[in-house]
């Protein structure tokens, strides 16, 4: 059965494609909504862009990208892991503020969410090879 679906599906990274697919969620909850940061005011405008989702999407969609890629370049890999860790814990750090500022339970929910994907982002860059040898 394993090597049926590995026949199927020849992943060789699926833990990079899990690590996309967060970072594609993440930007498509972002993108759809206008009004999600509220705090601090000052930077409202520059959180709630969908810009900064887009980026988020850009950036799955580039790990998604390179875990299906046939020439998986190190370099490529480490600096698209450091970049989702940026992300994430950016996006961490905001949702815990407002969290704390609203005391809205949910928003606690999804800090501690992306805190777990950050762990598992770590965890890959971890494991990845650092040089080629």
């Amino acid at each position: 059965m394993k090597n049926k679906l590995k026949s199927i599906f020849p992943l060789s990274h699926p833990q990079h494609i899990i690590l996309g697919l967060a970072l594609i969620g993440v930007g498509l909850i972002l993108i759809c909504n206008d009004y999600y940061f509220f705090w601090p005011p000052f930077a409202t405008a520059f959180l709630n862009d969908d810009l900064i989702g887009g980026i988020f999407m850009i950036i799955g969609i580039l790990v998604i990208k390179w875990a299906l890629d046939n020439h998986n370049k190190i370099a490529v890999n480490r600096n698209l892991l450091i970049i989702t860790a940026g992300l994430l814990a950016l996006e961490a750090t905001a949702e815990f503020c407002h969290g704390y500022v609203s005391d809205q339970p949910h928003m606690f929910t999804a800090g501690f969410l992306e805190v777990i994907i950050l762990l598992f982002d770590f965890s890959i860059i971890g494991k990845s090879k650092k040089r080629s040898y």
